[in-house]
């Protein structure tokens, strides 16, 4: 390691270990808001280890299961958190989860994976790959040829690699038919100044896009990679359907939608391209103390029914 690059890791380090601190003292979770949301009687197990690449490591995943579940092994989404690479916010996407598995009545699993800046790219990666090996090794849970996978923010973008570079590198083994995306975080080489709305709505400040970046890719030249940044990942990689789903007032809603264009212009393979922009409001809206009778509840609302139609036309459900 370099001088500079230590330097800009000690930097981060400090940086995110003093937020990490702030979100649990303050006590904002939105690990216990979201998780507090799924209903008593829900069937959801819990505290899964899923075996990683390193011996003696496992990843943390939770399964949530659609009541009255007949007719064989189910299909599966794979949902990924968001975190902006850095917060352990893993179960913040429970109530989304739930809602899925019950509406679309199919499996969800929604899965951790390592945070930066103490283990950068591609550690986050390598845990997408490794789940998604564990998923195709449980045929008595879930059908390997019936999977869609998800995200938010940061763990939008280790959807998108999953549903390109992963689904294609395992392609004998598991098949993924749709990738949805909420309010990604996926062009990581843009630089943070440029990002920008005209309404924005409490958006993200160029010094933490700029620490999401240097923690989870310290190396400015890797960041135009598509397993890095899946913006940049080839049309033809994409699964049969893909959905964008974006918020008015985030400053990350252009490269999403700039992603859309470019696979309606590079869609000789006939997917289904689908964009939806939620208005008023801000990224990560879905987390926050919501009020019933809000803008906010109403387009969560708006966000998981889009979310289970989708699920429920690619898996005829």
């Amino acid at each position: 390691m370099t001088l500079h690059s230590l330097i800009k890791y000690i930097y981060c380090k400090a940086l995110v270990t003093f937020l990490r601190t702030f979100v649990t003292v303050v006590g904002t979770s939105s690990v216990h808001r979201s998780r507090a949301l799924v209903p008593h009687n829900s069937r959801v197990q819990r505290g899964i280890q899923i075996p990683s690449r390193d011996k003696g490591r496992y990843i943390e995943a939770d399964i949530y299961w659609p009541d009255g579940l007949t007719g064989g092994v189910p299909p599966v989404l794979v949902n990924w958190h968001g975190s902006g690479f850095i917060m352990p916010y893993f179960g913040s996407d429970a109530f989304f989860c739930s809602r899925v598995a019950q509406g679309a009545g199919i499996a969800v699993l929604d899965v951790d994976y390592r945070k930066s800046p103490e283990t950068p790219y591609p550690g986050a990666v390598n845990d997408a790959e490794d789940t998604l090996l564990w998923v195709y090794s449980q045929k008595h849970r879930f059908d390997s040829a019936r999977i869609a996978v998800s995200g938010f923010s940061a763990g939008g973008n280790i959807a998108l690699i999953a549903a390109t570079k992963l689904r294609k590198k395992f392609a004998s083994l598991i098949s993924i038919h749709a990738v949805l995306l909420m309010y990604p975080l996926i062009n990581l080489a843009a630089p943070p100044e440029t990002k920008r709305v005209p309404r924005p709505i409490r958006p993200f400040q160029p010094w933490a896009l700029r620490l999401f970046n240097d923690s989870y890719a310290p190396d400015p030249s890797t960041r135009t990679d598509p397993a890095v940044s899946g913006y940049f990942a080839n049309p033809d990689d994409f699964p049969q359907t893909v959905a964008l789903v974006t918020c008015e007032g985030d400053v990350l809603r252009p490269e999403a939608e700039e992603l859309g264009d470019r696979l309606r212009r590079n869609n000789g393979n006939g997917k289904k391209v689908i964009e939806h922009v939620l208005r008023d409001v801000r990224h990560g809206f879905d987390n926050s103390n919501i009020i019933d009778g809000s803008i906010e509840h109403v387009r969560r609302e708006e966000l998981y029914t889009l979310a289970i139609d989708i699920l429920k036309d690619v898996f005829k459900r």
